[in-house]
């Protein structure tokens, strides 16, 4: 075994290591609600929606049929246009329209930041406010099941994020598993341990006496619900995922589309890292009831990271020797060629049996057909190691922008 070998295996062990011992300790944490609410506080919801006609009506219907109600008039449907055909449907179902004065900020934060300021300079009052995408249906009980983790007094509150489209290619159903991944194994893990949760995307709810202490949503990064996240951390909020509060999004069908919202995630996690982490690895010198969800916080992926590079590394190295042995020596290196077969083999074999594990976990809820389930843990493994190109683009890119993906699907829920 050569130097570049033991540095490879040492990664790999070590991100072993960091990963088991820094999950044991970030278990240690105790940031629980303090006080409860009363019931049937007044929400509002925020629906962004540029240019999403053909999706609106599916989420306001839904919102309609909720078993908690809201009044149509604390909806809020943010559009850029008032030409939009989003608002002619609006209007019709009873909803309110924000038209945005700033379309020229593209991020969906600045969107939420004009409609909140809008909504605070016409002293209306909310207890809670919910933050949807246009494209997401809301199962019948979601704001019901929501309203009780409003009750019990966290400051923000996220739902169980299924699909409406997993099924109608593996792009999607790959797709809507990396949410269920963040969920099912990662935030459900946190709940049991009072950690902060990560907020993603779309579902969730922010306390309105936040909301009125910020004097808008200060949150304007790439990926402004990771910004958010962190932000709890830091500030001791109390968070939770709420798995009985279930909505559903649409989720992209074509590889291509993944590209560049997966480069605008991994930017936006490193930039919003780089400005909250400091000040998180500041606050681990002392022990205090969030302690746990910070240090958690502060190793992130580091572990994960370590295991990708140290296995790269020994690819490449047996690679280069195969090459070079070939090209100089005119000699074929099997034994190099059976390592790289081996060490791919292992990963994808991992890989594949913890999305079998997740699915068989979430079988009876994931909006996925048996035979969609069975080609998703085959392809799971190949399209997670496609973020390791992304990663490198997202690192290395100038700039990296929102791109728009059209929601076209439409989608019933299917009552018992």
């Amino acid at each position: 075994m050569n130097l570049v070998e033991i540095i490879a295996i040492l990664c790999i062990i070590g991100g072993i290591i960091i990963l088991v011992i820094g999950s044991r300790l970030a278990s240690h944490n105790d940031n629980f609600p303090k006080h409860t609410r009363k019931r049937n506080g007044k929400f509002a919801i925020l629906i962004p929606a540029r240019d999403e006609s053909l999706v609106i009506e599916g989420l306001l219907r839904s919102i309609k049929n909720q078993t908690r109600k809201v009044d149509m008039q604390d909806v809020y449907v943010i559009v850029e246009d008032k030409n939009d055909p989003t608002v002619a449907i609006t209007e019709r179902l009873g909803a309110e329209i924000i038209v945005r004065k700033r379309p020229d900020l593209k991020r969906k934060g600045y969107a939420l930041e004009e409609a909140i300021k809008a909504i605070l300079s016409s002293k209306k009052h909310y207890d809670a406010y919910f933050i949807m995408d246009a494209d997401n249906i809301l199962d019948p009980s979601f704001l019901a099941h929501m309203e009780e983790t409003y009750i019990e007094g966290y400051d923000l509150g996220i739902g169980y994020r299924n699909c409406k489209n997993g099924s109608e290619n593996v792009i999607a159903a790959c797709s809507i598993l990396t949410f269920t991944l963040i969920n099912a194994r990662g935030n459900k893990t946190k709940n049991r341990q009072s950690r902060n949760v990560v907020i993603s995307g779309t579902g969730f709810f922010i306390r309105g006496s936040l909301i009125e202490a910020w004097q808008g949503f200060p949150f304007h990064s790439l990926t402004e619900d990771y910004e958010m996240s962190l932000y709890a951390m830091e500030h001791n909020l109390t968070t939770f995922y709420n798995e009985n509060a279930v909505f559903y999004d649409e989720q992209p069908v074509r590889y291509q589309q993944t590209v560049p919202q997966r480069i605008r995630w991994i930017r936006g996690f490193f930039d919003s890292r780089r400005n909250y982490i400091p000040r998180l690895r500041k606050q681990l010198t002392h022990w205090h009831t969030n302690w746990g969800s910070q240090l958690g916080e502060v190793i992130g992926i580091n572990p994960y990271i370590m295991m990708v590079l140290g296995a790269g590394i020994l690819i490449l190295h047996h690679l280069y020797i195969f090459v070079t042995q070939f090209l100089f020596l005119d000699t074929l290196r099997l034994d190099s060629l059976i390592t790289i077969a081996f060490i791919l083999f292992i990963a994808y074999g991992i890989i594949a049996v913890m999305t079998a594990g997740l699915i068989i976990k979430e079988k009876d809820r994931l909006n996925l057909t048996p035979a969609m389930k069975r080609k998703a843990i085959f392809f799971n493994p190949l399209f997670l190691a496609t973020y390791i190109p992304c990663f490198m683009i997202a690192l290395l890119k100038k700039e990296v922008t929102w791109d728009r993906i059209n929601h076209t699907r439409t989608f019933i829920i299917k009552n018992d």
